[in-house]
Order: C-alpha cells, then sequence, then structure tokens
C-alpha cells in the first residue's frame, strides 16, 4: 500500500476586503496538487517563497484542512478522520521545522521536549527518548540540557530526535537546512539519510534549493504559485527539466 497519497489538493485563503461594499479576494495557494509517496523513499518539493509548499506540507501533516481533494495516509483520509482516530494515527507522521529553537520550550530541557510526543499518546520513556538522542548523534545524558546549550546543528538534531522519538512512517522535512551553514547542511542531511536507512522512513522534503532536493530525492514536485510545474524521477529533471521554470531553478542553484 501507498504510504501517502495526496490527490488534486486545493486550498483557498480568503484575503483581507479592500473596501466597504466589495468581496474579498480568494488566494489560491496550492491548486490541484497530486503525489504519491512510498515507504522508504524520499519525495522532494521544490520551489520559490510562495509557491504553495509548505501549505501543502500543512495539510499533510492535517494542520490544515484542503477544500478540494483528499490527502490520504496509509489509505485513510485525514480531512475525515474523527479527531481521537486523527490523534491515534498523528504519531506515524512526524514535522521537522526550518527552525529549532523556536519549536523547542526554552525554559525546558530537550529531553522534555523530546518527550512530548510521547506524552500525548501516554507513552512516556526516559529510554525512548535516550535512544532517540543517540540515534541523531547526541548523547543520553544531553537529554538534561537546555535548547541555549547546543549549536544550531545540533538543535536540528534535538528536533528530529523529537521527530523519530514515535517511530514514524513519514518525516515532512519543512526547510529543515535551509537556515544551517553549509558543512552542518551536509551533516544534517546525511542524518536524514541514514536514519532513513536505519528506520525505514518515508520522508517529504520541503526546500527552496534545487541543489540540495536533487542531491537526496528520488522524486521530486516543482511548484510555482501554487501549481505543479514539473514531477518526476530526480535523475530525470534534473538531467533534462522539460519546463522553463524548473531551468531557472537549476540555474539559481550553479548546476547549469
Amino acid at each position: 500500500m501507498t504510504l501517502l497519497s495526496v490527490e488534486n489538493v486545493t486550498r483557498r485563503y480568503r484575503l483581507p476586503r479592500q473596501a466597504l461594499l466589495t468581496p474579498p479576494a480568494v488566494l489560491t495557494a496550492v491548486d490541484q496538487a497530486s503525489f504519491t509517496l512510498e515507504r522508504g523513499e524520499t519525495l522532494g518539493i521544490v520551489g520559490e517563497s510562495g509557491s504553495g509548499k509548505s501549505t501543502l506540507a500543512r495539510m499533510v501533516m492535517a494542520f490544515e484542512r484542503p477544500d478540494e481533494g483528499r490527502v490520504l495516509f496509509e489509505g485513510k483520509d485525514l480531512a475525515t478522520l474523527a479527531p481521537a482516530d486523527l490523534r491515534a494515527l498523528r504519531p506515524h507522521f512526524q514535522l521537522v521545522f526550518q527552525d529549532p529553537y523556536s519549536s523547542l520550550n526554552p525554559r525546558r530541557t530537550v529531553g522534555w521536549s523530546i518527550a512530548e510526543p510521547l506524552r500525548a499518546t501516554g507513552q512516556a520513556d526516559k529510554a525512548r527518548v535516550a535512544q532517540a538522542l543517540e540515534q541523531v548523534g547526541l548523547r543520553p545524558e544531553d537529554a538534561d540540557k537546555y535548547p541555549h546549550e547546543f549549536s544550531g546543528g545540533q538543535r536540528q538534531r534535538v528536533a528530529i530526535a523529537r521527530a523519530i522519538v514515535t517511530r514514524p512512517s513519514l518525516l515532512v522535512a519543512d526547510e529543515a537546512v535551509s537556515a544551517l551553514d553549509m558543512s552542518v547542511q551536509a551533516q544534517i542531511l546525511n542524518l536524514l539519510m541514514d536514519l532513513q536507512d536505519e528506520l525505514g522512513l518515508a520522508i517529504l522534503f520541503i526546500s527552496h534549493d534545487l541543489s540540495v532536493v536533487g542531491s537526496i530525492c528520488d522524486s521530486i514536485l516543482v511548484m510555482e504559485h501554487g501549481k505543479t510545474v514539473e514531477y518526476g524521477a530526480a535523475q530525470q529533471i534534473m538531467r533534462a527539466p522539460e519546463q522553463g521554470y524548473t531551468r531557472s531553478l537549476l540555474t539559481a542553484a550553479g548546476l547549469i
């Protein structure tokens, strides 16, 4: 069974009314997007700021519902699940944010933050926290430290530990390396690939940088202004893009 299937999803937002007697404008952030993701595979979603890729990620995470279309995880339509059923399913798909410092409670130890998804399911376990820290290249005793005691790259490792502590099937990484310098980016990308091999993770990797996406992804979906511009095997898109917009992203990344 396909792990994740996104079927013709559309998301619209009503903009502030510009005049008293005129209807508010509507922004279509995502327009009829579709893709599938199998277990153990990596799909890259790439596009410039405002392309709709983060909105698409929020729908995959069930933070927002599509106005049209469906997001199916393990065959279940996330928008139609009862709240209790969605809470039970949520440990199986987890998110890694762009800025780990803002997503970690500065007044709590990182061990507390890593255990947060476990507490939500009543399964808080110090041994699971220690294992997650070791899996991301940190030490179990680091659980007693606070976020400010870590470097940016280490905090991203903590954020990844929190994401994998529930042993998910899907990891959604939304610009997870864009705030890091190049050497640390490479370390985090290698970590994600190692975790994918170890845990059998599917990864939805969202980025504006086609060079990063092309280096780790099996397939790529290119978005512009909410629309899918190109979708296919990563090697094909990187070597012979069909669309001018994709070629412009490759040019901006210094790849052609």
